[in-house]
């Protein structure tokens, strides 16, 4: 068992408390809602419309739980975890309150592993997966850079490694391909990342908060054998892992971790404005962006907090308090924006206000037909908006709506910003 309060169920009773049921979690902030017809921002409130499907509901269950007047039955389980953990409720609750409406939900599963009710089958498939190979597929580990292209300028001394993430390495081999090219094209001293397994994703998020510390320790020690400073990927799950769970885990600040982790578009867009990556291949699409919620509400700098609540809940000593508007928002949307043929148009939820596509927080293993409801919705939203493809900076979320575009026979094309980008430099992104 995890010895850290900041994991611990106990540490967000005020938390919880101090919910007023005000649905802020649950809506686009009002200021930038444009109507009826896209007003959620929590994903599962949209699919099963009942209260209890929220963080508001999944508060006072977390309360329930603590009193000892409720516990986790299958339908319970249920409610706790078609939850895409994707900060909608974060950013909505900070508007107003500093509550840490996402600690209570990670901690409320880390509470059911505890008491021996989770993981859901569904994720402990996955978690054995990984225990056993070194991923989430079970493939051979020994493969995972068997994509990597003989002429990519890898270096023997490198200042970054690319931690590419079970999909990259084994399923959209693609985009670790194009991340691998645009690291050439940018002229940074890289190699890819030793000994790399899986960064623990799927282990945090199904709650065995123990498992995800041992993924975090080993992947940790690997990173600093290679000797460099800086972790690019191009996951946003792997980003939000390396710079928030790994610090959350090992009770540290993100600002005192050995290394620093950035993601491919934050690199890109420093190396396009100063001129060393030429985008010589013009893009003729009309494209919009969709935020990957943990690049974008998920991945603000976690600081840990060890004090007292004075009155009127004053933290002693002062707590840092994570809000879900610090993350990687506008890099992916100046890279796109520079790309030569490109015409650029937002989403109507985007940014902070973004919607999840459906797959986050172990949806997609467990609850694929809720999967896909929400990412058929966000597709709607995006063919209303008027765009020949969807960009996004996950290859998760690429394959959530890849399916539903193919299931619903939709015209629209889904992409990753490594294919477009690489696209855009070499001619050969595949698009």
């Amino acid at each position: 068992m995890v010895d850290n309060s900041n994991l611990k169920l106990e540490e967000y009773r005020l938390d919880m408390e101090s919910c007023p049921g005000c649905r802020g979690c649950i809506w686009v902030d009002h200021i930038f809602c444009t109507g009826i017809k896209y007003p959620y921002r929590c994903p599962s409130i949209y699919h099963e419309t009942f209260d209890a499907y929220s963080c508001m509901g999944r508060n006072k269950i977390a309360i329930g739980i603590l009193n000892g007047e409720v516990e986790f039955t299958p339908k319970m389980l249920d409610i706790i975890y078609k939850c895409n953990l994707c900060g909608a409720c974060l950013a909505g609750c900070k508007r107003n309150l500093d509550l840490d409406t996402d600690m209570v939900l990670e901690a409320l599963r880390i509470r059911a592993v505890e008491e021996g009710v989770a993981p859901i089958p569904a994720h402990k498939a996955v978690n054995d997966k990984i225990a056993e190979s070194g991923n989430r597929y079970g493939a051979d580990n020994s493969k995972r850079q068997e994509w990597l292209p003989s002429d990519a300028k890898v270096s023997d001394n490198p200042d970054m490694v690319y931690f590419a993430g079970c999909n990259s390495s084994f399923k959209n081999k693609q985009l670790a391909i194009a991340t691998t090219g645009i690291l050439d094209a940018a002229g940074v001293n890289y190699a890819l990342f030793s000994g790399e397994k899986c960064c623990g994703n799927p282990l945090y998020e199904s709650g065995d908060a123990d498992a995800a510390k041992k993924q975090a320790e080993a992947n940790i020690a690997a990173m600093k054998a290679t000797g460099a400073s800086t972790i690019v990927t191009s996951c946003a799950e792997c980003f939000k892992v390396w710079k928030v769970d790994y610090p959350k885990l090992l009770d540290k600040a993100t600002k005192d971790m050995d290394y620093k982790v950035v993601h491919i578009t934050q690199v890109a867009i420093e190396k396009i404005m100063d001129g060393t990556i030429k985008l010589d291949h013009p893009v003729n699409m009309r494209v919009a962006y969709h935020d990957s919620c943990k690049l974008t509400r998920c991945s603000d700098d976690w600081t840990p907090w060890h004090g007292e609540r004075g009155k009127y809940a004053v933290t002693i000593p002062q707590k840092t308090f994570r809000r879900g508007i610090t993350g990687v928002i506008m890099e992916p949307r100046e890279v796109l924006a520079s790309i030569p043929g490109i015409e650029f148009k937002e989403m109507i939820r985007n940014g902070m206000n973004t919607m999840c596509c459906g797959a986050g927080g172990g949806a997609a293993d467990a609850f694929p037909e809720y999967t896909q409801d929400i990412a058929n919705h966000r597709l709607d939203e995006a063919e209303d908006v008027g765009i020949d493809a969807l960009v996004s900076s996950c290859p998760y979320c690429k394959d959530t709506f890849e399916k539903a575009a193919k299931d619903g026979d939709r015209s629209i094309k889904c992409y990753d910003i490594t294919q477009v980008l690489y696209e855009a430099i070499t001619g050969k992104g595949g698009l």
